[in-house]
This record gives C-alpha cells, structure tokens and sequence, in this order.
C-alpha cells in the first residue's frame, strides 16, 4: 500500500500552466451549435499517453475526452445519454474545482466553457493511460450558455502499445536557484512529448518528516500517489524551469542542504529513473548531471 503523500512540492511545468490558459475558451468569442462537424486525429500513440489533433469546421464550442472502451457498449447506439454522461461527469468535477477555489477566498473564477470546453483547433494529450489498451477518444459539440451537448458525437478508437515508443533520457541543471529538467532523445534533441514526473526534496524532510525514509522509497510512493489520483497538473513536458524561492509550490534551497531531484517518464509505467543527489552551497552553486550521476535504485516490483 502506497502512502498518501501531499504534492505541495511537486514541480509544476511553466509551460504546461501556458499551454492551459491558451486552450481555454474565450467567452466572448463567437460561436455557433449548428451543423457542426469535429474531425478527430490520434497522431502519437504510446503506451500511457495519445496525442491527438481535433479540427472543428466552424467557430464552436466543445467537449473532449479519453475514456476505456468499454466491451459490448458501442456509444454510437445512445450517443445522447453518452454525451451527457461525459459532460455531466466534468461539470461534477467543475463544480468541486471552483468550491475549493472559493474556499480558499478566490474570486476570479473561470466559467464551465472557459475552464473545460475546447475553442477552435487543438492539440491534446491524454496521459495515466495503460498499455496495450482500447481507448475511445470522443468530441461533441457544447452549447456554452445551456452546457447541453448538441448535435452528433465524434468517436476515434485507438490502442496504447505495448511498451513506451519514447528513448529519452533526462539530464538535470542546477545554477543558483534554478533547476532545469532536459528530457533528451538519443540524438540529445530536447523530446517534448514524453508526459515525466519531477520532484525534489530536502535531506532533513526526508530524516525529519519521514522517518528517515530512502529517497528511493519516498519518491516510488510519491510517483505512485501522483498516478493513482490522476493528478494531470504534475505532469511536465519538454524543458521544466523551476524557481526554487519558496514561491509557488516550490521548494526553497538553504545553504549547505542536500537536496535529492527525482525524475521518471510516464508513459504506461514509471520509466527511465534518476535520482540526482547535490549539495547547494548559494546562489553561485552550479552542477549539471547525467545518466552517470544517477543514484537510483528502484524498485521493479512497483
């Protein structure tokens, strides 16, 4: 049994937070529900994640999702019990995101169509997939005003692979108080489609907080716990620049701690694991690390 770990201190991905509010939808923007047509295009299979293009042939509002298919259930036989099942499920999920947000005294709060209906074409992974799996990936069209499904439903099958179809690897810069995560290919091309997860920790929480757990230990449950609530806010892609100050949910680096940074790729399993171990010594502190530095030692049986 996994602990419950907080992610608090889970590194989360400039880019990725980007790549959220571009998708979001602009309220003002024009729309119509009328005869529209979505085209769905996996265009990267993997074992735990599909990349996949949709192209609207008008201005509308819609809804996308990944689920499993589901064996004798062909969603084109009810596609309206289908379609608000989906859409009832993420306003569900709305609903419990804004009232946390609310509670916590946030007053700017994002609309249903702004926060999960997709505006226009777009480009979209979905991760925490299992290998060698049916997949249904499914579009509809969305009245924003009403958030009732209009129209027909889009429907793709794909299946995950076997085993990841990535060759990355991942080297870990260290200047000052910035850290930097490279996911790099063979040709040490930056690969920026490989879903990773990254986290680092103090020594002292480590001996103070935990017992004096392994950092092998600490991190395969943290991975773990990451995966099996489906936390898809601590997923990085491509380069991941991290301010280490405190600010955010990150950490801040004190002098003369040592600091353990692990990183895994996530796709169908938990891959290509590092654990790079320093010691920050200031702001002038700088240290790079490959694959040789890498002090992990995992277990395979998770």
């Amino acid at each position: 049994m996994s602990k419950k770990f907080p992610i608090s201190n889970f590194k989360f991905p400039i880019a990725l937070l980007s790549i959220i509010m571009l998708a979001s939808c602009d309220p003002d923007a024009s729309w119509t529900t009328k005869d529209v047509s979505i085209q769905i295009s996996p265009y990267t299979v993997s074992a735990g994640f599909v990349e996949c293009a949709f192209s609207p042939d008008k201005d509308a509002y819609y809804f996308v999702a990944c689920e499993p298919a589901r064996k004798g259930v062909n969603p084109m036989d009810n596609q309206k019990q289908f379609m608000t099942l989906a859409l009832d499920s993420a306003y569900t999920e709305y609903i419990q995101w804004r009232y946390n947000l609310l509670k916590d005294g946030e007053f700017n709060i994002a609309p249903f169509a702004s926060h999960c209906l997709q505006y226009g074409k777009i480009d979209k992974f979905f991760t925490n997939l299992k290998p060698n799996t049916d997949y249904w990936i499914f579009a509809f069209v969305v009245d924003p005003e009403k958030s009732q499904p209009v129209g027909k439903l889009f429907i793709e099958t794909v299946k995950t692979t076997a085993e990841s179809i990535m060759d990355v690897h991942f080297d870990y810069r260290v200047r000052g108080i910035w850290d930097y995560i490279y996911p790099l290919d063979p040709d040490n091309k930056i690969n920026s489609k490989l879903p990773y997860l990254a986290s680092t920790v103090d020594s002292a929480t480590l001996t103070d907080i935990w017992g004096g757990i392994s950092p092998e230990d600490y991190f395969n449950d943290l991975f773990i716990t990451i995966s099996e609530i489906h936390d898809e806010s601590s997923i990085h892609y491509g380069v991941t620049v991290v301010k280490n100050d405190g600010s955010g949910t990150s950490i801040p680096f004190e002098v003369n701690h040592t600091y353990y940074t692990a990183i895994v790729s996530h796709d169908g399993f938990m891959g290509n694991n590092v654990i790079y171990k320093f010691t920050w010594t200031g702001e002038d502190f700088e240290a790079y690390f490959t694959d040789e530095d890498n002090i992990a030692i995992f277990r395979e049986d998770e």
